[in-house]
């Protein structure tokens, strides 16, 4: 299960540093934050750094955080972004350094027109992705737009941005907090949500000076939050000792869960945190029926209506993407035993676990890796498992994809028992349905509660961590035991 990559996506907000910065003449300025989580436990710094020139602007985000889990020792991790642009602002080029530990991922995108373009490298290699830009793609988070933004005439803002670490443009609306002050001089808070197409994918509470500068960000995470604020650079780069997360992503669960009732039909019943609504998905397994307070959740082998299975829609989950890397002679070759078989695709599915499971022999919560650095690598956790799967069953051409959400617990894991953890799961179309696998936990269950759904991409796995803390426990029901 992925507890560590849950809590360590401390997402800068691009361009934040500069509305606390306000300078326009050439030059250099930096602004430094410190990274804490709700109880006030120091977790990293960061700083964000404007140079100007001549030829126009680059701006440096660095990150730094430090953690320790109980099996698997301390984590430095670092993440450096590189932005430049041209004299009248427009963007030329992003760098996106990340690294955990010894593993590296650099992302390099340019601008080329009315197309981006992207080369993704790792320790397996690297890929190219190009996509389209929509007019007025903007590429600071709105940092232009703030400080013009009338909030007494309009309540929320709107834009689309394109987001380096899933290489794809998502929408973000930007919401004033009802009863916030506009003119008193007082902070203003706001909330800023990201969605891919219409499904959510990350939140923030951001709270803004006089003049609409940024001066916190928070971020809620299953089990805590995390906030970036200002501060000085003294404050910032204070030695403070690495934080035992894993203690801080579980949440118990409201009822003992019996090996019956996992293996039949949960009921789950969840209010919404500050009424941030969202429409969890509804997979072969999960039925979901929202109203305006609430969402039903039902779990079993058949509650749900399943994914999408026209033709279009199973030809997008067979084709080989930045994480499920099916199109390469590591995975077909790893896969091509299974591929001849006559046997039910279901069974296919079965056997490309075990095989992966025989490649991936390590336990590593850092990090998420693609499927091929995942068995580069031989390690990983739920998240590299689900990738992993899934990658090998577009390899033999079964449609799948990766299920985001949480698991149930009933003995002790990194201290927890009887709790909700962030987990990854696959999903497949197997014998004319979608049904799920996980290899993790040796089996599907009704305590998987799914929260996204997607390519194994970065964006849809650390979205959990912000969608689960949206959501208020109700209640939760045994509809139907096992036989």
């Amino acid at each position: 299960m992925n507890i560590a990559r849950h809590a360590t996506r401390v997402i800068l907000l691009g361009g934040a540093g500069a509305l606390l910065a306000g300078a326009t003449a050439p030059g250099t300025s930096k602004d430094w934050y410190r990274i804490t989580l709700a109880d006030g436990s120091v977790i990293g710094a960061a700083s964000h750094e404007i140079s100007r020139d001549g030829a126009g602007t680059t701006i440096t985000d660095v990150q730094d955080i430090s953690l320790i889990e109980a099996h698997h020792g301390a984590m430095a991790l670092h993440q450096q972004r590189v932005e430049r642009r041209d004299a009248t602002g427009h963007t030329l080029s992003i760098i996106d350094k990340s690294r955990s530990g010894e593993a590296t991922t650099e992302t390099l995108m340019q601008i080329a027109g009315d197309v981006a373009r992207f080369t993704r490298r790792t320790a397996a290699g690297e890929r190219h992705v190009t996509i389209p830009l929509p007019p007025g793609v903007r590429f600071d988070d709105g940092e232009g737009l703030l400080s013009d933004w009338d909030m007494p005439r309009d309540r929320v803002l709107a834009f689309d941005q394109l987001d380096i670490g899933s290489m794809a443009i998502e929408h973000v609306v930007l919401e004033r907090v009802a009863g916030a002050p506009h003119e008193s001089g007082e902070s203003i808070a706001v909330i800023r949500r990201a969605y891919d197409g219409e499904q959510l994918r990350s939140v923030a509470r951001l709270l803004l000076d006089e003049r609409h500068r940024i001066v916190a960000v928070t971020y809620p995470m299953f089990g805590t939050r995390i906030t970036l604020h200002a501060t000085d650079r003294n404050i910032a780069q204070q030695p403070h000792p690495p934080l035992r997360i894993d203690l801080e992503m579980a949440v118990a669960s409201p009822f003992h869960i019996s090996p019956a009732a996992m293996h039949g039909h949960i009921r789950y019943r969840f209010r919404f945190a500050d009424g941030m609504r969202f429409l969890p998905p509804q997979t072969g397994e999960q039925r979901v029926a929202m109203s305006e307070e609430a969402a039903t959740v039902d779990v079993c082998n058949d509650c749900g209506p399943g994914l999408g299975s026209d033709a279009a829609a199973l030809s997008a989950a067979r084709q080989p993407t930045t994480w499920l890397q099916s199109d390469n002679a590591v995975l077909r070759d790893l896969a091509a035993p299974v591929a001849g078989m006559n046997v039910s695709d279901a069974r296919k599915m079965a056997l490309l676990a075990t095989r992966a499971r025989r490649r991936l022999s390590k336990l590593d919560p850092w990090g998420h890796y693609s499927a091929l650095d995942a068995l580069k690598r031989g390690a990983g956790d739920c998240t590299e498992d689900a990738v992993v799967l899934a990658a090998l069953g577009r390899a033999v051409g079964i449609p799948t994809k990766v299920v985001n959400g949480l698991a149930y617990v009933r003995g002790e894991f990194h201290g927890e028992r009887n709790a909700f953890l962030p987990h990854s799961w696959t999903i497949a179309w197997v014998d004319g349905a979608w049904r799920s696998f996980d290899m993790s936990l040796d089996g599907f269950d009704a305590t998987h509660i799914a929260l996204t759904v997607g390519d194994g991409d970065a964006r849809s796995v650390l979205a959990v961590g912000a969608l689960a803390s949206l959501l208020v426990w109700q209640d939760m029901a045994e509809v139907r035991a096992a036989p």
